[in-house]
């Protein structure tokens, strides 16, 4: 099975730097259900949340405020959350903290941090562009650490 690799972002409108700290020691991370995709998009990143098998892998943001860890879903969606009505969790555990903390510069695309999604995949074919992006500089990591090869050209 190949892994999924997703963006999380719990932003800064809804959650306090502290909060995001506060979902990392609990093990737990959040989408609001009703939470809009960006435009042209018809996946629902409260549906992708809840759908998103178990073991797949996330790079949990703060918007663009900074990458906090690299992690993965160890169990399915909550829907009855103690951040209250509307509110989904789900349970995570850590792979990797990111080794840097300031905001991420590079190109922009629907799942890197400067983009304002929620819940967003890495597409298959972008997953090169992922790990150039942000497994290597952010969690010096590889591909290869998850046994995956992809083919160029």
């Amino acid at each position: 099975m190949k892994p999924q690799f997703w963006k999380l972002s719990q932003g800064a409108e809804f959650f306090s730097h502290e909060e995001v700290l506060s979902s990392l020691t609990d093990g737990l991370v959040y989408v609001h259900k009703d939470t809009r995709p960006p435009g042209g998009s018809n996946h629902s990143p409260g549906e992708d949340f809840v759908n998103a098998p178990t073991g797949n892998y996330f790079y949990l943001t703060h918007g663009n405020h900074g990458v906090f860890c690299l992690g993965q879903f160890s169990g399915p969606a909550n829907i009855f959350s103690r951040r209250g009505a509307g509110w989904l969790d789900r349970p995570f555990r850590i792979i990797r903290m990111s080794n840097q903390s300031e905001k991420f510069e590079g190109a922009q695309k629907w799942w890197t941090p400067n983009f304002n999604s929620t819940f967003m995949r890495v597409p298959e074919e972008e997953v090169k562009l992922f790990e150039e992006l942000l497994l290597k500089p952010f969690f010096d990591l590889s591909l290869i650490d998850f046994k995956v090869q992809v083919s160029i050209g």
